[in-house]
């Protein structure tokens, strides 16, 4: 596999292993399932927009009963800031919450996020990431326009020995977004805020053998509909969805 197929869409998170690291493939796909079995189950409980706090907390109890075990406080951090763009604010907070090898590998994702991505892996990133909020004025009129929308936008790097690391932004915004906003400069609700959460976890695996079979029967379908290569090769062939082969 191509350098620049190594970033994943995992639903709203974009995953990649931490350069250097060697995952079998068994490793790589119970990190996958175990981040998208929590993300899906977390949404059909908290599935309004303004939810994400209470969405996010459902995330971290379902990564508990599938035996990941957080090894640190969570790192959370909330600004009031007037703009941003993705790509600062995930640099400037890997550096300051992750050891420097940890963060050296959320800017290399960075790095591999510049590579056109696939419009398959695109859209279901987006959708994922950005919920629309019917203001009063949208809802106002006969065809209703959102002009505000929540961002919730998750990065992961796998490290070794069942180790993760995450890094999870959240904002209000009327910025009209850009497929693809992760350079856009973006105005944000001042009132609602800027909010990042680090956590670095580690797997059980022994614990998680019990449960691997039953995760990967009720994500069946959906890990073809949610879990894409982030970019395609030079010659346009995208890579299989992450499966045995691993990523």
């Amino acid at each position: 596999m191509e350098e620049s197929n190594k970033v994943y869409v995992n639903a709203g998170i974009l995953a990649m292993c931490l350069p250097g690291t060697v995952l079998t493939a068994q490793q790589q796909e119970d990190v996958m399932n175990s981040l998208l079995f929590a993300e899906l189950s977390a949404r059909v409980k908290h599935p309004q927009a303004q939810h994400n706090t209470e969405r996010e907390q459902a995330v971290q109890r379902m990564l508990d009963n599938l035996c990941w075990i957080r090894l640190n406080q969570p790192g959370v951090v909330s600004k009031s800031s007037r703009s941003l763009t993705v790509v600062e604010v995930v640099t400037a907070e890997s550096l300051s919450m992750f050891p420097s090898r940890v963060s050296s590998g959320f800017i290399e994702l960075l790095k591999k996020l510049k590579f056109l991505p696939s419009q398959k892996a695109l859209d279901v990133w987006y959708e994922k990431t950005v919920s629309p909020v019917h203001s009063e004025h949208s809802a106002s009129t006969d065809c209703p326009v959102p002009d505000v929308f929540n961002v919730c936008v998750k990065f992961a790097i796998l490290d070794a020995k069942g180790v993760l690391h995450t890094l999870m932004l959240a904002f209000t915004t009327r910025t009209k977004l850009l497929n693809n906003y992760l350079s856009q400069t973006i105005a944000i609700e001042e009132s609602a805020g800027l909010h990042v959460q680090a956590y670095t976890y580690e797997q059980n695996a022994q614990c998680f053998s019990r449960l691997r079979e039953s995760v990967a029967e009720k994500l069946k379908s959906k890990k073809n509909q949610y879990v894409l290569p982030w970019a395609c090769s030079a010659d346009g062939h995208c890579p299989p969805v992450i499966t045995q082969q691993g990523l």
